[in-house]
């Protein structure tokens, strides 16, 4: 019989089990709590030497696990994993649900829907149905954005109490890409307030400058937030009148659609 032993995370594993594969795994494991891996963070976290960090994270980014953000100094998921992220969304039930909630969202609005999970302080788009017109918003499958400056990653944080939304964000300030101002915390969740209040979520320009979004939350029948239900639309059409309309439809696609789901 294997005898277990135990891992730097503290839970035992087998003999059998290959050290360094083990570690690229729980490295991996990281990005369930955050988009980003720093060397410094992981190797306190793993227990690891940050010479080992860095061959690892250099070993997962020649596959294309990983890629190195020299900006930010940390590394994001790669293009592999994102697609084995994919992948695995394509074979649950809430992709299969997902989808036909998408189809009628996007033929009721005539505009681009998107599926979307919440990913520590990202979102990340699962699938997307694109409109037929010929001014559009594309898809947005396999793209992450931050969740704070989206409506579908603002729907989902609004699921969250107060304390859970600082765990995301533990600073006051929250940097808002291509923005010199941050988002103060304290503003993100008085809109959050207001989410919860009219039960969908809107996004004007914020995440993109040309794009107008309105998001629910996809639930399953046991009332869990599953995901992240989205339309946008251009924002020479995406006014607050539309907002208002697009809001109420995607409510009655979403609550439609809540008992199909395990």
């Amino acid at each position: 019989m294997d005898n277990p032993e135990q891992g730097a995370d503290g839970v035992e594993r087998r003999s059998d089990v290959i050290g360094a594969v083990a570690n690229a795994l729980e490295l991996l494991q990281l990005f369930s709590e955050a988009a980003t891996i720093h060397v410094g963070t992981a190797s306190k976290r793993l227990e690891l030497s940050r010479s080992t960090v860095h061959r690892l994270l250099n070993t997962l980014g020649a596959y294309g696990y990983v890629v190195h953000d020299p900006a930010a100094r940390a590394y994001r998921p790669g293009p592999v994993l994102a697609a084995i992220g994919l992948q695995a969304a394509k074979s649950g039930d809430l992709r299969t649900v997902g989808q036909a909630a998408l189809e009628k969202l996007a033929d009721l609005t005539s505009e681009t829907a998107h599926l979307s999970v919440l990913r520590g302080d990202q979102i990340f788009c699962i699938d997307s149905i694109e409109s037929s017109q010929t001014v559009r918003t594309g898809s947005r499958m396999g793209w992450s954005l931050p969740a704070h400056a989206t409506a579908g990653g603002r729907a989902l944080l609004a699921e969250l109490s107060d304390a859970e939304v600082a765990s995301v964000f533990p600073t006051e300030m929250i940097p808002r890409a291509g923005q010199a101002e941050a988002l103060r915390r304290i503003d993100l969740l008085a809109e959050l307030e207001l989410v919860r209040a009219r039960r969908y979520a809107t996004n004007f320009g914020e995440s993109e400058p040309e794009v107008s979004a309105v998001a629910v939350v996809l639930r399953d029948r046991h009332g869990r937030a599953r995901a992240a239900l989205s339309v946008t639309a251009p924002r020479t059409r995406g006014d607050e009148s539309w907002m208002r309309l697009a809001g109420g439809i995607a409510l009655a696609v979403a609550d439609e659609f809540r008992s199909t789901i395990g």
